[in-house]
């Protein structure tokens, strides 16, 4: 942030609940800070600054409409999605949570990873496996196919 202050987890958790989800809120708080979107760029840096809580945020009905608009964008992309696209996409994410888990141990040690190990910084858009440069643009978590009905086989 523009002055050096950014929020901490533990200024998260009224809304987070637990730390493990005020990390997770915290990092997207950081890639919306960072992101397209002008309205959820303007809320995740007022979060992170301080100055309105993540709960004032999240009621606040401009940028509920925003991530609700992102979070439809991101529906009908994975409707729209092939089977091979989704099966990629489900390879990408597994591979994306185990160097997110790989941080996070590292961040509860206090250690940091191996220089071979990405990490992003303040400002830096992390890479996401949904991360594409398909028509569009448009991906996300929830279009990983999740949703697609399975044959009697298990397969797609």
């Amino acid at each position: 942030m523009p002055d050096g202050r950014e929020v901490d987890q533990a200024e998260l958790l009224d809304v987070a609940k637990d730390e493990d989800r005020a990390r997770s809120l915290l990092r997207a708080l950081r890639t919306l800070s960072t992101g397209p979107d002008p309205k959820l760029r303007e809320m995740a840096r007022g979060v992170l600054r301080g100055d309105l809580t993540a709960e004032q945020a999240f009621t606040d009905p401009e940028y509920t409409a925003a991530l609700f608009s992102g979070a439809d964008k991101v529906r009908r992309a994975g409707e729209l999605r092939s089977e091979a696209e989704a099966r990629e996409a489900g390879e990408r994410f597994g591979d994306w949570q185990q160097a997110r888990r790989t941080e996070d141990e590292h961040e509860d040690q206090g250690t940091s990873p191996s220089d071979t190990t990405p990490r992003t910084t303040p400002g830096q858009q992390p890479a996401a496996p949904w991360r594409h440069s398909g028509p569009g643009e448009v991906g996300g978590p929830g279009t990983l196919g999740v949703s697609r009905p399975t044959g009697p086989s298990g397969h797609h």
